[in-house]
């Protein structure tokens, strides 16, 4: 539980929106607390702000969210965007394989910026955001800094150099190291569910279903960008405990997004939509904000209709090639894409979609999540006790998204908690405000070291024999320092033996001691250079005193913490001496592995 913090806030950029949340330490006690979230003025998503950024031409911070879409779309109708940084769905981009310090982010125009500082002007408005509005309350003066400890939200299934990219994003963008913490979303979604939702705000086949000691369940968060999913259990303490590594994968609701894009395009052709797209951005960005309300609004009524709206400038791009009258144009593109079973063109220049086509684009994204729990309930041991899902996020909100995982598990409990979207923001806050809460993790990689050790001419490959001296030995073997799908309980610690000699005047005794580490999806992997293997970070320590001794022995500590993930700590067995270290997961550039 953290020790001095007075207020907790949590933020979340999102794939598509963002926003945070807070509470004060008083009410965290309560079994029912007040958690409150961010505010924009009763616009679109009210509670959260679509995840736009507009840099001015020297790269500095302009604007967020609605105001950043409104001031793009004014530069470009007056030719003056072109030197601007406009960035919208970007957080995708820490979803690559390789994710370094150099990563960068293109904005709408294929400029580059680098990711880390895109990241922090995010962060940096929604933190002052949000300090804004304790001021606006005359919180402010009788709340410093000191006494605010802030939570970022980051998907579990990252990996750990995203993380760490999105926690110096954090400090970048002015936020204490030791006032930040960063949250895995599935993982404070199950926190909120389990520990501090009322029960009548639990959407299920039964009301008297609560989560139970020993219980199991799998939650899916359900976001813009990618589908988490976690299964856990709550111990008989009442904590969280995961059964199963965090995974899922780019399934969120933004795929309807781009089925909506696609529709458009298919209609008017990839040309005018490119025109289109160039020239009336302003009204490109209103029909995204648009779609935004018509996916909500798409139903299993297959023969029920949403409205897409088709703005007039889009129409006469269209009208110069073909010369019909507006209401026409729609016609004529409907019946040379074949949809006119599907969509017709009515009065004020809209398109009346019905229900089954966007249908089979949410059952298309769908089976990709319900294949992948599916999956884990039926072949994982520890999960065959599930007896009920979780659904979270923004896109669990959609009625067609509901009805696929009630018709898929039929035998279990889909339960779909009110205000789906905000339920990782107030867990995360509720997580920031006790820790302790999720009691252990699996761990998602095999974690290593490279060892060069005796040659076994029975077990070991002839070609990773080298000689050292009069010596034959075995290179770049994989010696594990945790193992795929073990249990991480907070504190756990494992060893790795460090031994070195070094001359009286060598300079490398003042230098850090660097180690690299290595992951596998394997659980026992023999070698560093096996193809399930990949460098993963560095581990460095620097030396005792400001110089290794010239015999150095000792043994490197790794500490399982949270979500920071490891702490290390190197202990010399000869003068008793210890120094802390770290591990660096971004000093991996592309193409390494």
């Amino acid at each position: 539980m953290s020790d001095n913090a007075f207020l907790f806030c949590a933020l979340d950029i999102g794939t598509s929106t963002s926003g945070y949340a807070f509470s004060f330490r008083k009410n965290l006690f309560e079994s029912e607390c007040q958690i409150f979230a961010s505010n924009w003025n009763g616009r679109l998503l009210s509670s959260k702000t679509p995840t736009a950024l507009l840099l001015d031409p020297s790269m500095r911070f302009h604007s967020f969210g609605h105001d950043a879409i409104a001031e793009y779309a004014a530069l470009a109708e007056n030719e003056e965007h072109e030197r601007w940084y406009y960035f919208q769905d970007f957080k995708m981009d820490l979803s690559k394989s390789t994710v370094s310090r150099d990563l960068e982010i293109k904005d709408i125009d294929g400029k580059c910026v680098n990711a880390l500082r895109v990241f922090a002007h995010c962060i940096q408005f929604l933190r002052s955001h949000f300090l804004e509005r304790l001021k606006e309350r005359n919180f402010r003066s009788e709340i410093t800094e000191d006494k605010i400890r802030y939570i970022v939200t980051v998907p579990a299934i990252w990996s750990d150099a995203a993380k760490q990219l999105m926690k110096e994003a954090a400090i970048e963008a002015g936020i204490s190291q030791h006032r930040l913490m960063l949250a895995y979303e599935p993982e404070a979604a199950a926190v909120y569910c389990s520990q501090r939702i009322p029960q009548h705000l639990m959407i299920g086949e039964e009301d008297s279903v609560k989560f139970l000691p020993n219980q199991s369940y799998v939650l899916v968060d359900l976001g813009g960008g990618t589908v988490d999913i976690t299964v856990q259990s709550v111990s008989s303490t009442g904590k969280l405990e995961n059964l199963y590594k965090a995974c899922g994968g780019p399934w969120g609701g933004n795929n309807i997004n781009r089925a909506c894009i696609e529709l458009y395009t298919n209609l008017f052709g990839e040309p005018t939509m490119a025109e289109f797209c160039r020239e009336n951005i302003d009204d490109f960005f209103d029909i995204l904000q648009k779609i935004e309300i018509v996916k909500r609004n798409i139903s299993t009524r297959v023969e029920r209709t949403v409205a897409l709206d088709v703005p007039m400038t889009l129409i006469d791009k269209h009208r110069a090639t073909c010369g019909n009258t507006p209401q026409a144009c729609l016609q004529q593109v409907i019946k040379d894409a074949k949809l006119q079973e599907l969509i017709e063109a009515k009065w004020g220049y809209k398109l009346y979609v019905k229900n089954a086509y966007f249908i089979k684009f949410f059952q298309e994204i769908g089976k990709n999540t319900v294949d992948m729990v599916k999956d884990i309930i039926r072949n994982e041991q520890q999960c065959k006790m599930v007896k009920s899902l979780v659904l979270v996020g923004g896109f669990a909100e959609s009625e067609v998204v509901q009805h696929i995982f009630k018709e898929s598990f039929p035998e279990y409990i889909v339960r779909i908690p009110l205000e789906a979207g905000l339920v990782v923001l107030k867990g995360a806050v509720i997580f920031g405000f006790d820790n302790s809460v999720i009691q252990s993790r699996k761990c998602p990689y095999t974690y290593g070291i490279s060892l060069l050790r005796e040659f076994n001419p029975k077990t070991d490959d002839p070609t990773k024999s080298v000689m050292m001296g009069n010596q034959l030995m075995a290179d770049s073997v994989f010696e594990t320092i945790f193992e795929v799908g073990e249990i991480l309980t907070i504190g756990k610690k494992q060893n790795i033996k460090v031994k070195t000699n070094h001359e009286s005047n060598d300079p490398v005794r003042s230098e850090p001691m660097e180690i690299e580490i290595f992951s596998s999806t394997e659980q026992s992997p023999k070698y560093t250079t096996d193809p399930s293997c990949h460098r993963r970070g560095i581990i460095s320590v620097p030396p005792p005193n400001g110089q290794w001794p010239e015999l150095v022995e000792g043994r490197i500590e790794v500490e399982v913490t949270g979500t920071d993930n490891f702490q290390i700590t190197y202990g010399d067995g000869a003068t008793g001496l210890s120094t802390s270290g770290t591990i660096d997961f971004l000093l991996i550039q592309n193409g390494d592995t």
